[in-house]
């Protein structure tokens, strides 16, 4: 299997490395950590660099196709057509055309779901957009049937060779809406995590979504993050920066 490599950046090698982790969905033992810049200090807090770095894969873990995280739940139980795309690898492939609109307009079609299928490219992924009169359904309980999708999406147009950037799933603009949310909700935590001088665990949440937790807090002094937890169960943990502040329960 060809080796494929990715770039993170960080305010320290810790933070960047953290980042690439909840990103990819992987644990630290399956990744080889290349420190490509350390973190420079601007001058009077001006012109400071960040700390970059290139994680590869070890062994032979895919991302979005081999990680040691368990597929969303609902990709097992989202529908009885999924559950066969799942378990046929041979139809999965057959419908496999190597591009991801195709891929998800074909699932689309075994759903009977009828939707306008777009795709934009950014520089790190391929966004493909899905709009419609009953597109709703797609989304489910906190994204999970959303990405469920995406998860199947992933997997197949992967195995292919032809798309190599991570592929993101949106219904209707909701995955914005769920990110604006979200960094509107843990700011507010953060705050109280300040303010009391303790830490503030959050809801179980996937790796995309903790990936916005970390991202949307780390601008803001005196707060720090870290995931915990394993499988469905991992949560990000909101720490003031003292270090001695009391844990929650």
């Amino acid at each position: 299997m060809k080796e494929k490599s990715w770039e993170y950046e960080g305010k320290t090698v810790e933070e960047a490395t953290q980042i690439a982790l909840e990103e990819l969905g992987l644990e630290r033992d399956d990744i080889h950590i290349e420190v490509l810049e350390e973190p420079q200090k601007g001058f009077l807090g001006l012109g400071g660099k960040e700390a970059k770095i290139r994680v590869e894969l070890v062994g032979e873990w895919e991302v979005l196709g081999k990680t040691k995280e368990e597929p969303p739940a609902a990709a097992v139980g989202l529908d009885k057509e999924i559950e066969s795309l799942q378990r046929l690898e041979s139809d999965t492939l057959a419908l496999d055309k190597g591009k991801p609109v195709e891929m998800t307009k074909d699932i689309l079609g075994i759903l009977e779901i009828e939707a306008m299928v777009e795709a934009r490219e950014k520089e790190d992924s391929v966004i493909v957009d899905v709009w419609g009169e009953d597109v709703a359904i797609l989304i489910g309980r906190a994204g999970s049937t959303l990405d469920a999708l995406q998860y199947l999406v992933n997997v197949s147009c992967r195995r292919t060779g032809e798309i190599t950037k991570k592929i993101i799933i949106d219904v209707e603009g909701y995955r914005k809406r769920r990110k604006a949310k979200l960094e509107k909700q843990v700011e507010q935590l953060a705050e109280k995590a300040i303010s009391q001088n303790r830490t503030v665990e959050l809801d179980p949440m996937n790796a995309s979504e903790r990936k916005i937790v970390h991202m949307a807090l780390r601008e803001i002094d005196g707060v720090w993050t870290e995931s915990i937890g394993e499988g469905p169960e991992r949560h990000v943990v909101i720490h003031p920066s003292d270090e001695n502040a009391p844990c929650s329960t």
